[in-house]
């Protein structure tokens, strides 16, 4: 199902892409087009964390008490302060900045761990490795998931 889903999001793409530079050249623009890395300027669409709305989510989903919550907040405060420079940053490539924000949520992962209880670690650490595997990181220890529109190393599974 991810194969399939990756291929149409590719194919969505493509079209996107083919249509806007076609809708370009029909304009007799003078000037090039902005590249179409798409990170290369900060997204406004990209949503930004509520570090009131995370604690609340995570104070009903672990059960954070108050001291808890008291050390959390600054956490976030910081992982959100870096995550807006980060976005905003445009003369880091790609890449880098992909690395430099999982970096980012791995710190986080592990500092927010630290003021966890083990019931409550344990049940913030498998959402994490989940959230990860969702966005494409696959399991700690494992391989990466492919991207898409990437290399897939293989025919489709039939």
């Amino acid at each position: 199902m991810g194969y399939v889903m990756a291929r149409f999001q590719g194919t969505i793409f493509t079209l996107v892409a083919s249509s806007w530079l076609a809708a370009t050249y029909a304009s007799g623009a003078q000037e090039p087009p902005p590249p179409m890395d798409g990170m290369e300027m900060p997204r406004p669409d990209m949503p930004k964390m509520d570090v009131d709305k995370e604690i609340a989510r995570m104070t009903k989903r672990y059960g954070l008490s108050d001291s808890q919550k008291a050390q959390v907040r600054p956490i976030l405060m910081d992982v959100k302060a870096r995550m807006d420079a980060l976005l905003k940053d445009s003369t880091t490539e790609f890449r880098e900045r992909m690395q430099k924000m999982r970096a980012i949520r791995d710190e986080k992962t592990s500092r927010i761990s630290a003021a966890l209880s083990d019931d409550q670690r344990a049940k913030y650490r498998k959402d994490m490795e989940r959230q990860a595997h969702e966005q494409g990181d696959g399991p700690p220890d494992g391989p990466p998931l492919p991207r898409p529109g990437g290399d897939f190393g293989g025919p489709p599974p039939p």
